[in-house]
């Protein structure tokens, strides 16, 4: 059952149509191709020449989408099929091939409407395309063969000889007089480079694609679907999803379930899964709240070297599903066994400490971790304290009254799989008693 089209076009709405593939994606190319078998057929050209060409049947195909929308609501089309045949003559010989691209691409929707009920859907099509007929054909080419050019030798040596001073010199060069820089340069010249060898010619066979003939036209196309051959969604429904670029180890995604614009979706089953690698996600699957907000926990395997996925939220809504993915990059190299430690840089009389362990880039649940300090006026509340579900530890921590401003080092250590592993901050800690 379709919604009340006509009322939203009543109310100011407008109409959209554009290109997509079978899912409903826009694209920007449609299949255009050769149908059947070629049939000769005698044609006068303008000079009165009678010639036989060929009958070439071609076939566009693809999917368009059509919306309809107003202020308050959009509603979109399921993909609609179109397929168009329509002949065109050609010198189109045995042996040849049609080379058909659509050049412009262009759809106009009308909602036709009686008594304001949606009766049928009329779509306009303008396709340009450009037709080729082509072949392989090996033609014969006298070509030159490629010769080196002169060496070009820059001066090694480059001076020039002071005006003579013709009281002490006379104005003729005897014998002995350094040669010119012109005579220099064509010694050079001579001396360093090689008559040009002669360029030698031969015939060449060269396989190329000839053109036996080329059409560029424009196609007018109309299709009619009865209203109840086309199913319309409006305000359709979509995972809002959130992920970042990288994930390292592991990963909090959040997202929103969301019909329309602002309808939350409360109590959604959304799915995870990864293409490209493998990914744990959990819970799976997680729940949307009142709001439609869902959080779920991506765990990348240890030693995973950085790759590319995508990874893919989907769920059913009143029947339909809804998906959306996004593309990251997830990474989890090798490393050994680690714990973690935070505090402030100074504590008065009483703060925290944090931290997290991990193995490998996996995080530790239930690691017992001992907490110590090189003053014993700094105690901790709880001692020990374990890890939790995301290897994370947190414990208080009391500097006892009247210590003055007093650095010391506080330790949290723990054993994880046969291994002893520590972590140390310095901290100014102080707790002075108050002015009696």
């Amino acid at each position: 059952m379709n919604p009340d089209l006509c009322e939203l076009l009543a109310n100011d709405g407008f109409l959209r149509c554009y290109l997509t593939d079978a899912a409903g994606s826009p694209v920007d190319e449609i299949s255009c191709e050769e149908e059947g078998n070629r049939e000769d057929i005698s044609v006068q050209l303008s000079d009165g020449e009678q010639v036989t060409l060929q009958k070439v049947t071609i076939r566009k195909q693809g999917y368009v989408v059509v919306e309809v929308e107003d202020e308050d609501t959009l509603c979109v089309s399921e993909p609609i099929p179109f397929c168009f045949f329509e002949y065109v003559i050609l010198c189109a010989p045995v042996g040849t091939e049609v080379v058909c691209s659509v050049t412009e691409f262009d759809c106009q929707a009308c909602v036709n409407c009686l008594d304001g009920t949606f009766e049928s859907l009329d779509i306009n099509f303008l396709i340009c395309q450009s037709i080729q007929i082509v072949a392989e054909v090996v033609v014969e080419q006298e070509v030159g063969f490629c010769v080196p050019r002169e060496v070009i030798v820059p001066d090694r040596c480059s001076f020039t000889i002071p005006n003579q001073c013709p009281v002490i010199f006379p104005n003729q060069m005897t014998d002995l007089e350094a040669p010119s820089n012109e005579s220099l340069e064509k010694e050079s010249r001579i001396s360093t480079t090689s008559p040009a060898p002669a360029q030698l010619q031969e015939v060449a066979c060269l396989s190329v694609t000839r053109v036996y003939d080329w059409i560029v036209q424009q196609s007018d196309f109309k299709r009619t679907i009865p209203a109840g051959d086309v199913e319309f969604n409006c305000s359709p429904c979509d995972i809002h999803l959130f992920v970042p670029a990288d994930i390292l180890c592991d990963r909090f995604l959040s997202g929103k379930v969301i019909c329309g614009d602002i309808d939350p979706i409360e109590g959604a089953a959304v799915t995870f899964r990864a293409e490209g690698a493998m990914v744990e996600f959990t819970p799976d699957p997680v729940f949307s709240d009142e709001f439609g907000n869902f959080e779920v926990e991506a765990i990348v395997p240890a030693v995973t070297e950085p790759t590319d996925v995508v990874i893919t939220a989907e769920t059913m809504v009143d029947g339909q599903m809804v998906s959306t993915s996004l593309p990251t990059i997830i990474q989890c190299l090798a490393d050994p066994c680690i714990i973690e430690l935070f505090s402030a840089e100074e504590i008065d009389c009483d703060g925290f400490v944090d931290g997290r362990v991990r193995c490998d880039g996996r995080v530790i649940e239930g690691a017992v971790v001992m907490l110590d300090s090189s003053d014993p006026a700094v105690t901790f509340e709880p001692n020990p304290v374990l890890t939790g579900s995301h290897g994370n530890y947190f414990a208080g921590v009391t500097v006892a009254d009247g210590t003055p401003p007093t650095l010391v080092t506080i330790t949290a250590s723990t054993t994880v799989e046969g291994q002893m592993i520590q972590a140390s901050v310095e901290v100014l800690v102080e707790c002075e008693d108050p002015c009696p």
